[in-house]
């Protein structure tokens, strides 16, 4: 068995026949496309067993049959009027531009966004976000029923009314099943669907707190604030979704002006000219 190591697409790099090995194995033919072992290479790692190589060979070969019997199909069916060329010209300029844009924005966009930036966008765009789901801002601990020392947690949950504990941080990351203990945090109401019951979610509504033992759980809920569907979402929540979007048009302001000062430069040089 030939030791390989992985590499990705094959097939469009396969050697001519006649610079081939002559001990090289013939895996599938089809029509008059050969697939020999020495395609695969770098397809089987090093480590890999006899049995594990049998089986990544055979699996290769049955995809890459499968594959070229609907391109030999493609190839056949392709519309007169398709300019195959033409759409490969295309692509391949799309990703020369789009390697080029990606270079630029990497070394010229300032990502640096200050908090000033940030107020100005969201009270620029009020009322074009809305939330798609309720959140809350609100603390919350499950804890096994069994936890150790639980009687303590409860009463540092009691104690901690404003900001966070860290001793109860460390008791929940030890401990806890989830945990959310800062004010200022506002959570998802439906991601905690799959670690809270249904009758705790329903109880978790604005000023609510309580303390609730369910099955081999205790769950401690304090909600401060909710905010409803469709509401306007507060900028703590989608701080990092207005980053991008700032970041988004800095890429766009900084590509359009890179294509602008080509133009011009080109322009004045006399390598740009319109022919009526």
């Amino acid at each position: 068995m030939i030791g390989i190591a992985f590499v990705g697409s094959i097939g469009s790099c396969m050697p001519p026949e006649e610079e081939r090995d002559a001990e090289d194995i013939l895996l599938a033919k089809v029509y008059n496309k050969p697939l020999y072992l020495s395609d695969l290479d770098g397809m089987i790692p090093r480590s890999a067993t006899p049995t594990d190589s049998s089986l990544i060979v055979n699996s290769f070969t049955e995809r890459w049959v499968r594959e070229n019997l609907m391109l030999y199909e493609a190839e056949r069916n392709i519309p007169k009027d398709l300019n195959i060329d033409k759409l490969v010209r295309d692509y391949r300029a799309s990703l020369i531009l789009h390697n080029y844009e990606k270079q630029i924005t990497e070394t010229q966009l300032d990502s640096m966004i200050s908090d000033d930036e940030i107020m100005e966008y969201y009270n620029q765009y009020e009322g074009h976000f809305q939330l798609e789901t309720s959140i809350m801002r609100c603390k919350f601990m499950k804890l096994p029923s069994d936890a150790p020392d639980l009687a303590k947690a409860e009463k540092m949950w009691e104690e901690m009314k404003d900001g966070s504990s860290k001793k109860l941080e460390n008791y929940c990351e030890e401990n806890a099943i989830t945990y959310q203990l800062e004010d200022s945090i506002w959570v998802n109401k439906d991601e905690l669907a799959s670690e809270f019951p249904k009758d705790v979610l329903s109880s978790m509504k604005e000023g609510k707190e309580f303390k609730q033992k369910k099955e081999d759980y205790v769950y401690y809920v304090r909600v401060m604030e909710v905010q409803s569907k469709n509401n306007e979402p507060p900028l703590s929540y989608i701080r990092n979704q207005v980053s991008k979007f700032i970041l988004h048009n800095r890429k766009l302001e900084l590509v359009n002006k890179m294509r602008e000062e080509l133009y011009q430069k080109a322009e004045r040089k006399g390598h740009v000219k319109y022919y009526n």
